[in-house]
C-alpha cells in the first residue's frame, strides 16, 4: 500500500485555483466556477490568503484565511473557510491543515487563530 505524500501550500497560480475549486464547491455549494473566480480575485486583493493540503497532486483539504487587527485581540488570523474533500473524512486532515495554519500565523505574528464555522 502506497502512502500518500502530504505538502500544505498556500495557493498562489490560477491553476491552483480551478484545482481548489471542486473541493471548496462542497462547502458552499452554490458557488459558480466564474463567481468562485472573481471572488477569489477580490478577496486576494484584500489580502485573503487560501492554503491548501495535498495528498500527492491532489487536493483533500482547503482553508481560506485573513489577517485581522484590533485593541481588544491584537494581530490574528482568522479562518472562515475549513473543508477536507467529502472522500477523505474524517481523517483528520483539516485537524492537520488547521494545525499548520496555527503554527504558521505563530510564526508570522499572531497572536492566535480564530474559525468560524
Amino acid at each position: 500500500m502506497k502512502i500518500p505524500v502530504e505538502n500544505i501550500v498556500e495557493l498562489t497560480v490560477e491553476h491552483q485555483f480551478l484545482q481548489a475549486y471542486p473541493i471548496l464547491n462542497q462547502l458552499h455549494t452554490d458557488l459558480t466556477l466564474e463567481e468562485y473566480l472573481e471572488l477569489l480575485n477580490d478577496m486576494r486583493k484584500e489580502g485573503q490568503q487560501l492554503f491548501a493540503l495535498y495528498h500527492d497532486t491532489n487536493i483533500v483539504a482547503l482553508a481560506g484565511i485573513s489577517w485581522h487587527e484590533d485593541l481588544y485581540n491584537e494581530r490574528y488570523v482568522f479562518v472562515q473557510d475549513l473543508v477536507t474533500d467529502v472522500n477523505h473524512r474524517p481523517s483528520g486532515l483539516g485537524y492537520r491543515l488547521l494545525s499548520y495554519i496555527h503554527n504558521w500565523a505563530k510564526e508570522q505574528g499572531a497572536e492566535y487563530i480564530s474559525l468560524e464555522s
